[in-house]
């Protein structure tokens, strides 16, 4: 499969639209890569800004009877290294890593430093009571708690005022 083939695997006009698998989007870079070296040599700096999808969490959403919950999987990151937005369509999470690892040993220096950063929005049912939502990281796990508004429990009448 060529590199025109694989673009068009993935465009919203050829049928019915299908997410790119992270196998397919690096494969994908890697034969741009291939096919721009000849003009203009190693291409590895020109393509940094491809995302790492390996730094996309893993996000689960649960419904009971009587609340939503969502988890998301962020092994080493705390409440200050998260942001969340809350609005009557979505739930947005901004998360950002920052690591850095240094160690000395007969002679030499290491110093390694990782950092990364994701923004996820996961789109909210209606009829739920955002202003009574919680959350907590605990152990590398994101949980949003948001209760469901109160269900209207039946008839009622209403007053008319002259």
């Amino acid at each position: 499969m060529g590199i025109i083939d694989k673009v068009a695997a993935v465009l919203p006009w050829r049928g019915e639209r299908q997410e790119p698998q992270r196998a397919d989007v690096l494969t994908l870079r890697d034969d741009f890569e291939r096919w721009l070296e000849p003009f203009v040599g190693d291409t590895r700096h020109l393509l940094q800004v491809m995302p790492d999808f390996s730094w996309t969490p893993s996000t689960d959403m649960q419904e009971t009877d009587d609340k939503l919950i969502v988890t998301m999987e962020v092994p080493g990151l705390d409440g200050d290294d998260l942001d969340l937005r809350l609005t009557p369509h979505g739930l947005t999470i901004h998360g950002e890593k920052r690591e850095a690892k240094e160690a000395k040993r007969n002679g030499y220096e290491l110093l390694e430093r990782r950092y990364g950063s994701f923004v996820r929005t996961v789109p909210l049912p209606p009829g739920l009571d955002l202003d009574r939502a919680e959350a907590r990281v605990k152990r590398g796990v994101l949980t949003v708690t948001i209760p469901k508004a109160a269900a209207f429990a039946g008839m009622r009448r209403i007053p008319i005022k002259a």
